[in-house]
């Protein structure tokens, strides 16, 4: 995928009186280029202790040297960090898009009608584009990619059909993602791309719309603005969820729509992962990427779940009840909200852990940040199994003694962002967020008499108001004109 991705910028002092403003820069710099390597899995002291940073330090005044150096040093690292993170979010990127993938809910038939026209539009206004539809629309009658050829007067093969396996194999060959449906269908996306994502772009054809920031029919003024200029695209975090199995539990039942593009193979495995197990009785059953969240519930089982939280191998506490919610600020609008979990802006990196009807009423939902990692396991004493979902899209067995890694995952997946202002839109939008009914007038039920004496005296009274306000701001008016004439005598 060729994104350019810029680099966020440099903040400079503005004080005339700073001795090195380059050695600043510099500074910074340095830290920002090995942030942006090297920082998907660190925390503020793993930048402290890099050899980039302890030579940018290395270089500044005597007085470092103190016992309050290193204090220092990782203060300026957290201040460094915070403001590479908002050069980020700000950050634009410049899109050449050569292999456009339309993803389509293919179950509603005017959907299919719509894709059709965008795909003819595609080709008339971006014939150097090729279009990847899905191949359940190849022998279409409704889709007729004959027709779309003569209708765009396209003599090239520019219309070309993805399956989820093709798309597991090549990972980075699309340059973007166009979903044509609802939230469903963004979540979709992010499970066929379980690594790196290209930018999705998603109009609003569905119920909700969390995540469709786009409308439909204003798609010829939005597209060509996209496709030909630098676009905000908005870092959404995923969580990764590793699946550990104890090995005596291994006729355990697992439930995907297609277990072959759900997880990828366990060659694939990081070698951190691999090599951090070190009981001998666990192995990797199954890696994924949420978007939404990770539900570990009791399934159809009569039993409460009896499952083990801790947090960097810390043993928090034991949940008992229907089970456990961990979401992305993402999916803190989805099944986590709807569980009494706390909205989070999608722009906050933190993990929210909303229990699901838990036996004690003091469990309350909490907010952790990003850099735990979280381990569920179900518990040895548990009376049965426990089953894990994955963004409502597949559904795992999890029997006494296997457990679920959770942590920050390093593939985050960008949307095309609309305006700045999209989260608070979305959920005043949606959910009505702080929205009240204004107080009502009762005069429909005054008689003809009392509701002309009501209207005369509400005139009145309205019109006081109106002098009293025009007098004060005469009286500001005249106290500002008095001190601009003392200023000028002085």
């Amino acid at each position: 995928m060729s994104n350019k991705q810029p680099k966020a910028g440099n903040e400079q002092d503005s004080n005339p009186s700073t001795t090195s403003t380059d050695d600043v820069n510099v500074t910074q710099n340095q830290i920002q280029n090995f942030c942006l390597r090297r920082t998907p899995n660190m925390g503020v002291d793993d930048v402290c202790n890099q050899p980039e940073y302890q030579q940018s330090t290395s270089s500044s005044s005597d007085t470092t040297r103190s016992g309050s150096s290193a204090q220092l040093q990782y203060m300026k690292a957290a201040n460094d960090v915070r403001k590479i993170n908002k050069g980020l979010q700000n950050a634009q990127v410049n899109l050449e898009v050569k292999n456009l993938m339309i993803v389509t809910k293919l179950n509603d038939l005017f959907l299919v009608y719509l894709t059709r026209e965008l795909v003819e539009w595609l080709l008339k206004n971006f014939p150097s584009i090729n279009v990847y539809v899905e191949e359940t629309l190849k022998d279409d009658p409704k889709f007729n990619t004959e027709g779309i050829y003569k209708d765009a007067k396209c003599i090239e093969n520019k219309i070309f059909f993805w399956t989820p396996q093709f798309v597991k194999q090549h990972n980075l060959f699309f340059d973007m993602v166009i979903t044509m449906g609802g939230d469903g269908t963004v979540l979709y996306v992010s499970t066929i791309f379980q690594q790196s994502v290209p930018p999705v772009l998603s109009f609003s054809l569905g119920s909700l719309g969390f995540l469709t920031n786009f409308k439909f029919e204003n798609f010829k003024e939005d597209l060509p603005r996209i496709l030909n200029h630098k676009i905000k695209s908005s870092l959404r975090m995923r969580l990764q969820c590793t699946v550990y199995r104890n090995k005596s539990n291994d006729n355990s039942i697992d439930l995907s729509e297609d277990s072959s593009t759900i997880s990828p193979p366990l060659a694939t495995v990081p070698f951190e992962l691999k090599s951090s197990s070190t009981d001998q009785t666990m192995t990797i059953f199954s890696i994924h990427h949420v978007l939404n969240e990770i539900t570990i519930d009791r399934g159809p089982g009569p039993f409460l779940t009896n499952l083990e939280i801790y947090g960097d191998d810390f043993f928090m506490t034991n949940a008992q009840g229907d089970g456990l919610i961990v979401a992305t600020p993402t999916g803190s609008t989805a099944y986590s909200l709807s569980a009494g979990g706390s909205l989070v802006c999608p722009t906050v990196n933190a993990i929210a852990l909303t229990p699901i009807c838990p036996h004690t009423l003091s469990f309350r939902p909490i907010i952790l940040p990003d850099s735990v990692c979280l381990k569920i396991k179900v518990s040895m004493k548990s009376r049965g199994s426990a089953w894990a979902s994955f963004d409502g899209k597949s559904r795992t067995e999890l029997r006494p003694g296997d457990y679920v890694k959770i942590s920050c995952s390093s593939f985050s997946f960008p949307t095309v962002s609309s305006t700045d202002e999209q989260f608070i839109r979305n959920i005043s939008r949606t959910l009505n967020w702080n929205v009240r009914e204004q107080q009502k007038s009762f005069t429909n039920l005054l008689s003809s008499k009392n509701k002309k004496n009501f209207v005369k005296e509400n005139k009145a009274k309205k019109e006081a108001d109106e002098l009293e306000s025009s007098s004060s701001d005469e009286i500001e008016i005249q106290i500002k004109d008095k001190n601009k004439k003392k200023a000028v005598n002085k």
